[in-house]
């Protein structure tokens, strides 16, 4: 059963945040909000999972454990700080120093006591936290020092952190040894400009989290994601959902729950996301049937009519059939976008050279299937137009797998290693997976003109590029 927002302030904290650490729920404003209603029972429900996950858990929490916390204190909270920094938690966020902070003398004894149990190299954090106090004590000043003939720009940052004044005649000291130094000189400026009973303001940890966040697709089984497009009282995560399905190889036991979508009276465009679902499903007559039925009606929305177009490509539909239904659908902007997926889908040649005419098109839905189906069908008259979509920060991932697609070139292991060069040249450079994408694209030419891929062997999974 699904976990809906509706039942976030019904069920126990320990159910919550199982369900969070299982990828199965997003961290968003309806659940914090049920979280901070109720923070006897939240903050050492938090503390106890930030301490011992289950071992079912799928994600990392701790960032968004301490964020929590930063917002509803518990007397454990510093025992699980000190965990994740014995543990080499190396990223401090600014809800850790608060969580710290407002231990207070009790965050001194327990970091002092951390420090002196690590390596010197791998202390930095700790002595980091133990400067942003804003408490005095010898022994912090003591660490800091050792800090400072440790590694010198380290050890001023946290003198003009720390913000004694005490910290100044080591500094100068340095400074008439070293002559001018950037770090020196700005953990002087600091400690010179301070300005005592300064208090940093008041932080909200939690204002990025979205309004409303959907559940982690990358972790979820196949099955679960079926559950969440068919189940999820969310219309934009059953959205989501059938948009991850249709990227999925489908079990056969997803053909019922979805077809009952695809077919029930509600929100047009998750009965025609369902559909688009099944077309991984379509060599199962009862889905063929179905989609005929839907397709034939004209009384239907052109939207979900053209869905089922794309149910029952590449090989459901007679060539005269699919002319007549694509030209009705592309004339519709309600069903424009599916229609021009349908164009690709259906590899008919006829199709090949049309995609440029709608990499303009006002609907990014269009655009998206456009580049698509550029790729996909190597159209080379939308060469130029997928050039300046790689700059175009809503299409750039899709426009530059399309152009390493489409881009006309000689096909061998030389030629494709020169255009992958080329390209990301033109791309202005490529990320991680912008990389992998073009590796995989240029394979993918490789294999359909019977050569071996270059980028990836057979038992990668994509996540490295050896290039």
């Amino acid at each position: 059963m699904i976990l809906q927002p509706s039942q976030y302030t019904k069920v126990p904290v320990k159910e919550l945040l199982s369900e969070l650490g299982l990828g199965r729920v997003g961290l968003d404003r309806r659940l914090i909000d049920a979280l901070l209603s109720r923070p006897e029972e939240s903050a050492p429900a938090l503390v106890a999972y930030g301490l011992n996950p289950p071992e079912d858990s799928r994600l990392q929490l701790d960032a968004d454990i301490l964020n929590l916390l930063a917002a509803m204190p518990h007397k454990k909270s510093l025992d699980y700080v000190i965990s994740l920094l014995r543990d080499g938690f190396t990223e401090i966020p600014e809800s850790m120093l608060e969580i710290t902070k407002k231990a207070g003398p009790k965050a001194v004894e327990a970091l002092i006591g951390l420090y002196r149990e690590m390596e010197e190299e791998a202390a930095g954090e700790v002595a980091f936290l133990l400067a942003g106090l804003g408490l005095r004590d010898p022994r912090i000043l003591e660490i800091i020092l050792e800090r400072l003939e440790f590694d010198m720009e380290d050890g001023a940052m946290l003198l003009g952190l720390y913000g004694d004044p005490a910290g100044k005649s080591p500094l100068e000291k340095l400074a008439l040894e070293l002559g001018k130094n950037r770090e020196i000189d700005f953990a002087l400026e600091q400690l010179c400009n301070r300005q005592e009973g300064y208090e940093d303001p008041e932080m909200d940890h939690l204002e990025s989290y979205p309004d409303i966040q959907g559940p982690e697709f990358e972790v979820l089984e196949d099955d679960e994601i079926v559950d969440f497009a068919t189940q999820h009282e969310d219309e934009a995560v059953r959205l989501a959902s059938l948009d991850v399905l249709e990227d999925l190889e489908l079990p056969v036991s997803a053909v019922q729950p979805l077809i009952a979508l695809a077919t029930a009276p509600g929100s047009i465009p998750v009965r025609a996301g369902a559909f688009r679902a099944l077309a991984r499903l379509n060599q199962i007559e009862e889905v063929r049937v179905v989609a005929e039925a839907i397709l034939s009606d004209a009384t239907n929305p052109a939207k979900i009519r053209a869905a089922s177009l794309i149910t029952l490509l590449p090989d459901s539909i007679a060539p005269a059939s699919l002319r007549t239904h694509i030209e009705e659908f592309l004339a519709d902007p309600d069903s424009r976008a599916d229609a021009v997926h349908a164009m690709w889908r259906s590899r008919e040649a006829a199709y090949n050279t049309r995609f440029g005419s709608y990499l303009n098109d006002a609907d990014l839905a269009v655009r998206r299937q456009a580049i698509r189906g550029a790729g996909v069908c190597g159209d080379v008259t939308a060469i130029g137009k997928l050039r300046d979509l790689m700059m175009d920060d809503e299409v750039r991932k899709d426009a530059i797998f399309a152009y390493a697609m489409a881009v006309p070139s000689d096909i061998s292991a030389s030629r494709v290693r020169s255009l992958y060069s080329r390209i990301e040249k033109e791309a202005g450079g490529l990320n991680r997976d912008e990389a992998t994408s073009v590796g995989i694209a240029l394979d993918m030419r490789l294999e359909a003109d019977g050569k071996d891929p270059v980028f990836f062997t057979p038992q990668d999974d994509g996540s490295e590029d050896e290039e």
